[in-house]
């Protein structure tokens, strides 16, 4: 395998040097019609294919620029269009395949989730968002919201059911190694801390000397918690947080000592660790059911979205016959921007990188943008190790875009 990395930061030149790149290729004999190019935008694509045509024009390439019109150049999503409907019946699909659009996809997808979302899901989680305080003035938390991002990501990194349920069982492992011993008996916690409220109360009211208005508040605070635990019979998880640190004057600290205590062992609580488990289980759960519903409502209507496009791109090169085919017509794959590929678009050039004769990959980890569609910069730094790093020659070092006395600051501050 043969990746050249480029790093090419913002207006540093990359489209002059791609450019550059490709037409030295094709004179040293690369086929102009066996090159592969993905960039991140049309817009970028066109500018590519002007600039390298119009360069092979002026070397008296002409046969070459000819040739290179048939090159497939394009954004990932573009040329995986392409590639699926020439495969389209050894992917199972339909050659006169149609990608959902993003926004109708997106509508698609929320229909799903609503399909799954019971009366009893609702409430259990709408309880839960109570007891953990989610959702107050100062937050406008939606678990909706998480259930999509999980089943987003799911789908942009082809998660499988089981890899979801590891997924799950990681995170509640990572989150209860900050909680401690679990108590026996819940009740009992519950029971001392209501004893410690009463008693934190009438020392705080009995103490003459002390009329400042935080201790007040703190009074104020322990009687609207106990009319609340009075009417309800229980105590929500952000009561507890409240009361081991209420605020008093310093000359009272010593009063609520023991309800600081009493309060601090909130993750000694096996209710605790049962409402998160609870709560993060139906996020999971409900992201793993509407995965689902939304690929049932694909598969009777015959659609599919650029996820499914991705996959099963990724599941072609796989196949002898397509990567026989692709190995003899590419002998160049072009990867621009690959810092925003999410894991599944990196596995497709990898493997196509594995195919053709030659790659050259350019990106900057700093300016990545697109983490929420999956995109990890992290990888990038895996592909660059593995590949013997970055040779100082591919490190384009200057700004074309910006005055030099701005550059220069810059450095200064950030290098």
């Amino acid at each position: 395998m043969n990746i050249k990395i480029i790093s090419a930061g913002a207006g540093s030149g990359k489209t002059y040097r791609l450019t550059q790149e490709l037409v030295k290729s094709i004179r040293e004999g690369t086929r102009p019609e066996g090159i592969i190019a993905t960039t991140f935008t049309n817009k970028a694509a066109a500018e590519l294919k002007e600039r390298v045509t119009i360069k092979l024009l002026e070397e008296g390439l002409l046969e070459e620029a000819q040739g290179f019109n048939n090159a497939l150049i394009g954004t990932v999503h573009g040329i995986g269009v392409q590639l699926l409907k020439r495969f389209a019946f050894v992917a199972g699909v339909s050659p006169k395949v149609d990608i959902l659009p993003d926004d109708e996809h997106q509508s698609i997808f929320n229909k799903s989730l609503v399909s799954i979302l019971s009366e009893d899901r609702i409430e259990t989680m709408e309880s839960l968002v109570r007891k953990f305080d989610l959702v107050n003035d100062r937050s406008n938390y939606d678990w909706r919201s998480d259930v999509r991002r999980i089943a987003d990501l799911a789908r942009i990194n082809d998660f499988t059911e089981e890899d979801l349920q590891y997924s799950k069982e990681q995170s509640l492992a990572q989150l209860f190694q900050f909680l401690g011993e679990v108590e026996p008996d819940g009740n009992v916690l519950e029971q001392n801390l209501l004893s410690e409220i009463k008693l934190t109360r009438t020392a705080l009211q009995n103490k003459t000397d002390d009329a400042t208005k935080v201790t007040q508040g703190g009074v104020a605070t322990l009687n609207a918690i106990e009319k609340r635990y009075a009417v309800s019979g229980e105590f929500k998880w952000h009561d507890w947080v409240a009361l081991s640190s209420l605020k008093v004057s310093k000359k009272s600290e010593d009063l609520v000592e023991g309800l600081w205590r009493a309060a601090g062992r909130v993750d000694n609580h096996p209710q605790l660790r049962q409402d998160i488990e609870t709560f993060v289980g139906l996020v999971f759960e409900m992201a793993i059911d509407a995965i689902d519903a939304y690929a049932d409502y694909k598969k009777r209507r015959g659609l599919i979205d650029y996820g499914d496009m991705e996959t099963h791109i990724r599941e072609l090169l796989k196949n002898e016959e397509v990567a026989s085919v692709m190995s003899e017509e590419i002998d160049l794959l072009m990867v621009d921007e690959f810092q925003d590929t999410s894991p599944i678009q990196l596995d497709i050039f990898w493997k196509l990188a594995n195919l053709v004769k030659s790659s050259i990959w350019v990106g900057d980890p700093k300016q990545a943008i697109y983490s929420f569609r999956g995109a990890e910069p992290a990888l990038m730094e895996g592909i660059v190790s593995i590949t013997g790093g970055i040779k100082k020659e591919n490190i384009l070092p200057y700004s074309w875009r910006s005055r030099e006395d701005l550059v220069d600051f810059s450095n200064v501050i950030f290098t």
